[in-house]
């Protein structure tokens, strides 16, 4: 029973990705915290290694960003009407970076129209899903890990059947979570990468990318041949 317990405990950790707000000062230093109040002035925290504790405050002058566990981040220093128009739209991870800045919901919706911010909306939601997924999948593969180490260890029988099962239900999740993870975090992936390339043709005139596709490829042999090839669009 130890055993399955600390087992247990090793999946949530491998499932749990991130844990905390993080306040960044504009001297570069971070607040590890649990924001619970952002007003016009300031922001009201608690430590994160003492959520019981006291509150705290600081000047959101003296504030860069907050980002907040769930990936969401606010920006304190760079209003939307400074960035760089000249400068590339690229995606990094599941946000939208302009100017070397993330943008913040508020900022994408600025930028875009109605039907595009929502499409950004769900790819955001897609590609969430897909890191759920991958912290299902890592977390099955360390069950399976701890399932085969107490087999190998284990000297009672019924207790090598029961690591036996679990192992094999720790596979057929690994099984079922990495295909959705690799599909949801693609779909959302390319979905974002999509509304980059958008406003780069928007506000640049072109835009250039690089994305796998099919390729027929017609021999004397085999007239319906079919590859798998890179493409490279250069759009005007």
């Amino acid at each position: 029973m130890k055993k399955l317990v600390f087992g247990l405990i090793l999946v949530l950790s491998a499932c749990c990705v991130k844990a905390q707000d993080v306040i960044v000062k504009k001297d570069n230093s971070t607040i590890l915290s649990k924001v619970t109040k952002v007003s016009q002035t300031e922001i009201e925290y608690k430590k994160w290694s003492n959520q019981d504790g006291p509150t705290y405050t600081i000047n959101i002058s003296d504030v860069s960003s907050i980002n907040y566990e769930n990936g969401e981040r606010d920006i304190f220093d760079m209003p939307i009407e400074t960035f760089d128009e000249t400068k590339q739209m690229i995606r990094v991870g599941r946000n939208l970076v302009l100017n070397h800045v993330i943008l913040s919901d508020d900022e994408v919706r600025s930028l875009f129209d109605e039907n595009k911010y929502n499409t950004y909306v769900s790819a955001r939601t897609q590609k969430n899903v897909g890191e759920f997924f991958a912290g299902v999948f890592i977390g099955s593969l360390v069950w399976d890990i701890i399932g085969i180490t107490n087999i190998l260890l284990s000297t009672d029988i019924y207790e090598l059947k029961l690591w036996a099962n679990y192992t094999y239900i720790g596979a057929l999740i690994s099984d079922i979570s990495c295909p959705l993870w690799l599909v949801f975090s693609g779909i959302g992936k390319g979905r974002l990468n999509w509304l980059a390339d958008e406003y780069n043709k928007q506000h640049q005139g072109y835009s250039l990318n690089l994305s796998p596709s099919l390729i027929r490829c017609n021999t004397p042999q085999s007239q319906n041949n079919y590859g798998l090839g890179l493409t490279l669009s250069l759009n005007f």
